[in-house]
């Protein structure tokens, strides 16, 4: 149970996991759950995460599976590179870190499918970073469940560009 497990979000996110411990026993049993069942707040499956809070902040504080010496970046007066919001404007940027070499990285993030309209959007993040911060390189790196193959194609000769796509698991032994 979650601190905010009374929020609307609490309240969905509990409901989310019930069901995926509903459907797991199901399946163990055989049974399969009837499409007329079916509810809306729960379109994802088991091999992604339910919210792109929930994928920031485990990415955010296991930054070294990304790449080796990345870090979150913190600024002057200690804003941390969580949901950073770039000055002077009403945007955010999933993460900000940095890289072995102190240059910005900026991550974008997208819970299930990256489509080609992200490239707009990180390099609108990336120039602001660059004018903002006052530096020559910004990389970029967008991780999605699932990459289109346009956004594939339309990153593929860009400099400082990395995708990546992310896989979840869940294993649980019986004791």
């Amino acid at each position: 149970m979650w601190p905010s497990g009374k929020t609307k979000k609490g309240v969905s996110r509990t409901r989310f996991f019930e069901k995926l411990c509903q459907r797991f026993l199901d399946d163990q049993e055989g049974i399969t759950q009837d499409e007329d069942e079916s509810d809306e707040e729960s379109p994802v499956e088991e091999t992604q995460f339910a919210y792109e809070d929930d994928l920031r902040n485990y990415l955010a504080n296991n930054l070294h599976i990304i790449e080796d010496g990345l870090r979150l970046y913190v600024s002057d007066t200690g804003e941390k590179g969580i949901e950073y919001l770039i000055p002077n404007t009403q945007r955010r940027i999933d993460i900000l870190a940095m890289d072995r070499n102190n240059d910005f990285v900026v991550i974008e993030l997208k819970v299930s499918r990256g489509y080609e309209r992200t490239i707009g959007q990180v390099l609108y993040y990336q120039s602001m970073i660059k004018n903002v911060l006052k530096t020559s390189r910004v990389g970029v790196i967008i991780i999605a469940r699932e990459l289109s193959e346009e956004l594939r194609m339309g990153t593929k000769y860009l400099p400082d560009f990395q995708l990546f796509e992310y896989q979840l698991s869940l294993t649980l032994n019986k004791i």
